[in-house]
């Protein structure tokens, strides 16, 4: 079952006095995010897919320089599934098992496609530890690896490389948002229900020059 931005929202006006500033600040911006994203379900997953990427970032971002992009979203998910003790994120994997095979499979969305000469193997390298990891419940290999593909969708779209609603990256744009509706929203949630954690996330980027957060 979906988790939607009312849930969240209700969850997040009950609790907020009792959340730390910085994770009220991550919550805040990514329910809002989560929100906009809702409201072009049905019409616009290019625009869809954006926001839920925005939302992502506000809830995982930090000013730590140290670490790579994919360093740092490695060590959210890490830390994301071991708070999942329930395996809602599992059990919405397998839910999405066909979708997933459909992004692994889309060689469009793979960095090494585009300039690497030995794509292909690294390709069918992946595909493999992908499903393999998926069957045996390793959720944040699944996750990364998923989330790796879409970081490159979202460099698509993010820097001019796709047309908006175009036609020739259609499946991956769609496939991507539902992954993205899938996931990010259960993050949120889980970050909310495991408020004592709050420091792992690290200090949100742009803090605002206010001295509380929303």
């Amino acid at each position: 079952m979906k988790v939607r931005h009312r849930e969240l929202q209700l969850i997040y006006e009950q609790r907020k006095e009792s959340f730390p500033d910085g994770l009220r600040l991550r919550l805040h911006r990514a329910i809002s995010w989560i929100k906009r994203a809702e409201r072009c379900a049905d019409d616009d997953n290019d625009s869809r897919f954006i926001f839920l990427w925005i939302s992502l970032n506000a809830a995982y971002a930090t000013d730590e320089r140290s670490v790579t992009e994919m360093e740092h979203l490695r060590g959210f998910l890490e830390l994301i599934v071991d708070l999942d003790q329930e395996q809602a994120l599992y059990e919405s994997a397998r839910e999405n098992y066909a979708a997933i095979e459909l992004l692994i499979d889309n060689e469009y969305i793979f960095h090494h496609y585009w300039g690497d000469s030995d794509w292909e193997r690294a390709f069918r390298f992946e595909r493999s530890k992908t499903l393999r990891a998926l069957n045996e419940g390793a959720t944040a290999d699944v996750l990364e690896i998923v989330l790796r593909r879409l970081y490159t969708l979202r460099n698509q779209l993010l820097h001019g490389g796709a047309t908006w609603q175009g036609s020739l990256n259609r499946q991956q744009v769609d496939e991507g948002a539902a992954m993205l509706g899938a996931f990010v929203p259960r993050f949120v949630l889980l970050m909310m229900n495991n408020q004592h954690r709050h420091q792992q996330w690290g200090s949100p980027p742009y803090p605002p020059h206010q001295s509380t957060a929303p």
